[in-house]
Formats: C-alpha cells, structure tokens, sequence
C-alpha cells in the first residue's frame, strides 16, 4: 500500500498526471488528424506542460503553502532543483522540436512566453494589466491557461505539416474545458487566494456563483460540440468527447458535498479528463 500511496502522490502532486493529459489531447489531435501518434510527439508535450508545470510550482512555493500546504511540503523536498528540472524539460523539448520542423519550433515559443507571463510576470504589465502576472488579473489566469491547452491541436498541425479543419475546430472546445477545470481549482484555492490577495472568479463572486459558471461551461462545450459534428464538420466519432462534460457534471456534484474530497477531485479525477481525450478519441474511432 505504501508504494501505492507514494505512485499516487508523485503522479498528483508531482504534475506527472497533468502532464499526461496534455500528452493524451496531443494523441487525440493527431488521430483525428488520420495519423498515428509519434513518440517524439507524446514526449515533448510530456516535457513541455511538465517543465511549465514545475516552473509554476517553483514561482508560486510561498502561496501555495497556503492554497495548497501537502503539495507544498512534498515538493519542498526538491525545491533547489526544480528550476533545473524546469530547464531541462525545456531545453529537451525545443531540441526535439528544432529537428522536427522550424515552424514547429517557433510555434512552441508562444507557449513558453505565456507560462512566463503567468508564473514569472514582467514588470511591463504593470503598465498595461495593472498587475505583475497574468494569474493576479480577474479571469486572465483561466483564459491564459485555457488558451495555452487549446494550443495543442494548432501545434499538432504543425509538428505534421498537414491543415486541418477537425483541428482547428475542436481547440474552442478545449479552450471552453479547460476555462471549466481552472475554476474548479480556483474554489478548492479559495481561501489561499484570498490571503494572497489573487482575484478570482470564487474569490469576487463566491463558490456558488462559480458552480453555475461551471454548468454554463459544461452546457455550451457540449452544444458546441453537437453541433459542429451535426453540421458535419466535426467527425461522427469526435462526438464521444460529449462524455467528458457529463464527467465533469459528476465530479462537481460530488464537490457540492460539504465532506467533499476536493483536493482528490480536483488533482486526480478533474485534471484526469485530460489523460481520457486519447483513449475516448480511440474508442469513438472504432465505434463509429
């Protein structure tokens, strides 16, 4: 059971499972784009939402002592190297990426620029946000993040040098589950945000407020998807993608409850959508 728990932990609090998620849309992407995905491909999505992950976690060690004191205190342990896993994540990425394609590797700077603007900030935006950071702005963190994931299937594109309208279509769907799971996290993050004097949706509008702008999300990433796939724009297959709202629902039904596990809904089951888009989009293909 111990090695157990100590898998879980390292998976959960040490990022491994978001950056599987983002591993498993790129997957998702390059089946819908009719391929088979690489995997130099899988790696340096891997590699990419990892190394983001960690610099995240290095810039933000202080708050999320507050947000977050169990992952904090796992992830103290490492602390001094977390810039190097950070570099090193990168630095592999964009070398993988260089011998890819050139436009392949310029694409990839945008995501980087924006995890930077995110944790690190620049002092430039004071003038022009009135913050530091991209996160410290009413719902600029949520659209940051979302836009950077909803990025994935644009840079598959890339990486295969093939055009696709499937591609391009479903990245608003991404974008809209992705603005759905950062507000969820943002209502477990509360109380850290509050202390750190963060402005978020929960933090300005309350928790309740925030669930129904979860639903709305819900509501409109699956009309979204219906209809492109009824206007036949979208595959018949991609359809299954439907279930992940409906997943989505269950979860934050089961936070609703006041003896709610919300730190294990929100850094296991709701970041684990993602890793289900690659085996959904597989399935749907053999279904259908």
């Amino acid at each position: 059971m111990s090695l157990i728990a100590g898998v879980y932990r390292e998976l959960v609090m040490g990022g491994h499972i978001l950056a599987l998620g983002t591993a498993s849309i790129a997957a998702a992407s390059a089946i819908m784009l009719g391929g088979k995905p690489t995997a130099v491909l899988l790696v340096m999505a891997y590699l990419f939402s990892y190394g983001a992950y960690m610099m995240n976690r290095n810039a933000e060690m202080e708050e999320d002592a507050v947000s977050n004191p169990v992952r904090t205190g796992y992830l103290s342990r490492r602390g001094k190297y977390l810039p190097l896993i950070t570099l090193s994540c990168f630095a592999t990425g964009y070398l993988l990426a260089a011998l890819t394609n050139l436009f392949f590797f310029l694409a990839l700077l945008l995501p980087l620029f924006l995890s930077l603007l995110y944790s690190v900030g620049s002092g430039r935006l004071v003038r022009l946000l009135g913050a530091r950071k991209l996160k410290e702005k009413l719902l600029f963190k949520n659209i940051t993040i979302s836009f950077g994931w909803s990025l994935i299937p644009l840079l598959v594109a890339l990486y295969y040098q093939r055009v696709s309208l499937e591609l391009l279509l479903i990245a608003p769907f991404i974008f809209l589950r992705l603005m759905l799971n950062t507000i969820f996290f943002d209502v477990r993050d509360l109380e850290g945000d509050k202390a750190n004097g963060i402005r978020t949706l929960p933090v300005v509008f309350g928790r309740e407020r925030s669930f129904r702008a979860m639903a709305v999300l819900d509501l409109l990433s699956s009309l979204y998807l219906v209809s492109l796939v009824g206007l036949a724009l979208l595959p018949p297959y991609s359809l299954i993608l439907v279930l992940l709202p409906v997943y989505s629902a269950l979860y934050r039904w089961l936070a609703s409850s006041e003896r709610a596990m919300i730190g294990f809904l929100c850094d296991f089951v709701a970041d684990g959508e993602y890793v289900l888009w690659g085996p959904l989009i597989y399935l749907g293909k053999i279904l259908f």
